[in-house]
């Protein structure tokens, strides 16, 4: 049977450059918030249990 999706065989997914500063900072800011996010959840469930 053929599968639906192609496999794509890459090493990477992206440009070829360095990322530019302003996009390391766009990246770092987003992960800073969906683990404070993160973080909040677990602590909601937490106090909910107990």
């Amino acid at each position: 049977m053929k599968t639906k999706n192609k496999e794509l065989d890459v090493d990477y997914i992206g440009g070829q450059g360095p990322l530019k500063i302003e996009e390391e900072r766009a990246i770092s800011e987003y992960i800073r918030l969906h683990k404070r996010r993160k973080v909040k959840l677990i602590s909601r469930k937490r106090e909910k249990v107990f």
